[in-house]
C-alpha cells in the first residue's frame, strides 16, 4: 500500500486540516501518516486560537516517524511560522521525500490569517521549488503573485507567474471566480481546465480534500492532469453530500 504523508495544522472539526486530509487518503486507499504544525481551537463558525508547534516539536516527528516509514508522496497545508517552513524544507530534503503537494494555506474559510508574512516569503523562497504542483485558491493565488484576479486570463497569468517559483505544476482552484467554478493547471507549456459545478452555501476544508486527493492519486500512479480530474470529481461529491452538524459552514461528508 502507498503511503502518504500529510503536514499541517489540527482542525478539531474535521472538516479540515490533518483530519481532514488523513479521511481522503484513507477513502482513497492510500495510508497517511502525519506531521503536526500546529494545534488550532475551532468550530464551523470561527478559528478562535492558533497554537503554533516549536520548530523542534516538528523536527523530532519528522526524524521519528520518517526513519520508520517511507512516505511516497506528501503534502503541506497550514505552517505557521518561518522556522516551521525552514524545518519542513530542511526535513523533507534530508528524507528525500517525493511527490510534494503544497496548498498555501494562507487564511481559514472563516477569514483567520494562518500564515506569518515572513513565513509565506519562505514557502515562496523554498518549499514551492521543492512542488510536484501548487493549489492555492484565487485569493491565494493573488497573494502568491501579487496580482487581481478577475478573469481567466488574469488567472493565467498569475498561474504562470507562480510557475516561475520552481513548482512543476500550478493548479489554481476556480471556486472564487464569479463566471464558473473551474480548476485549471499550468504546467509550463499548457493549460489544462477541469469544468466545475457552482453550488450554493459555504463549505469548509474544500482546499485541504483537494490537495489531499490530488497527492493521493499521485501516489496511486496518476498523471497530473488526470489527477486534476479525479480530484475535482472526488471535492464536487464531498460537497454534494455535505453535512450541517454545526451552526457555520457545511462539512464535506467524506
Amino acid at each position: 500500500m502507498k503511503v502518504a504523508l500529510t503536514i499541517g495544522g489540527s482542525d478539531p472539526t474535521s472538516g479540515a486540516g490533518i483530519q481532514m486530509d488523513l479521511k481522503v487518503f484513507q477513502a482513497l486507499g492510500v495510508y497517511g501518516i502525519s506531521v503536526i504544525t500546529a494545534l488550532t481551537a475551532q468550530n464551523t463558525n470561527i478559528v478562535k486560537k492558533i497554537y503554533p508547534l516549536h520548530p523542534e516539536l516538528i523536527n523530532i516527528q519528522f526524524n521519528t516517524l520518517l526513519k520508520d516509514i517511507n512516505p511516497y508522496g506528501a503534502k503541506t497545508g497550514m505552517i505557521y511560522s518561518k522556522e516551521a517552513v525552514e524545518c519542513i524544507v530542511k526535513n523533507l530534503k534530508k528524507y528525500k521525500v517525493k511527490n510534494l503537494v503544497i496548498d498555501p494555506v494562507i487564511n481559514s474559510s472563516t477569514g483567520t490569517k494562518l500564515i506569518k508574512k515572513d513565513a509565506l516569503v519562505k514557502l515562496k523562497e523554498e518549499l514551492i521549488p521543492m512542488s510536484k504542483a501548487v493549489t492555492p485558491n484565487i485569493l491565494e493565488a493573488e497573494i502568491l503573485s501579487g496580482i487581481t484576479i478577475d478573469s481567466e486570463d488574469s488567472l493565467i497569468e498569475a498561474a504562470k507567474i507562480i510557475h516561475q517559483m520552481g513548482t512543476e505544476a500550478v493548479i489554481i482552484k476556480g471556486g472564487h471566480l464569479k463566471q464558473n467554478s473551474s480548476d485549471f493547471l499550468y504546467d509550463g507549456k499548457n493549460i489544462y481546465i477541469a469544468e466545475g459545478t457552482r453550488f450554493s452555501g459555504n463549505y469548509h476544508g474544500t482546499g485541504c480534500a483537494f490537495s489531499s486527493a490530488f497527492v493521493a492519486f499521485l501516489c496511486l500512479g496518476y498523471e497530473s492532469k488526470e489527477a486534476l480530474n479525479a480530484s475535482k470529481n472526488f471535492v464536487k461529491n464531498a460537497i454534494r453530500n455535505a453535512l450541517k452538524l454545526g451552526k457555520g459552514m457545511y462539512l464535506l461528508k467524506i
